[in-house]
Parts: C-alpha cells; sequence; structure tokens
C-alpha cells in the first residue's frame, strides 16, 4: 500500500504526494502548549497531536534556505 500525504511546508497544500514524506515531526506537548508559537499553531488550526509532514522540496527549503 502506497503512502499518501499533504504537504504541510510552502507548496500548495492540495497536492497529494505519495510515497514517504521526506520530513514528518511532532509537535513538543510543553512547548505547543506553553508559548507563543503554540498560540499561532492553534490560530492556524494546528493540533497538539498533528503528525506535520513536509515533501522532500518543503523540507531541502526549511534546511537550506534561511535568511
Amino acid at each position: 500500500m502506497t503512502y499518501q500525504y499533504n504537504c504541510d511546508g510552502f507548496c500548495n497544500p492540495e497536492t497529494i504526494y505519495s510515497g514517504r514524506p521526506a520530513l514528518t515531526a511532532e509537535f513538543n506537548e510543553h512547548w505547543y502548549g506553553q508559548s507563543q508559537y503554540g498560540d499561532l499553531l492553534r490560530q492556524h488550526e494546528y493540533e497538539r497531536g498533528d503528525l506535520i509532514t513536509l515533501c522532500p522540496e518543503c523540507t531541502r527549503t526549511l534546511l537550506t534556505e534561511r535568511p
């Protein structure tokens, strides 16, 4: 069975990718619950238990194109 996902990164959120994501992450519960960043993420409809997935291109952008 092929894994399918939507990327939570910088690309079109409607695109469905197949295969394994390049990066997956889960929020630190304390950080999510106690920080201003957690508040911001809640405003964007992320929840504490969400699994965040990034496609290969968004992973490259996140890790290599820093200001």
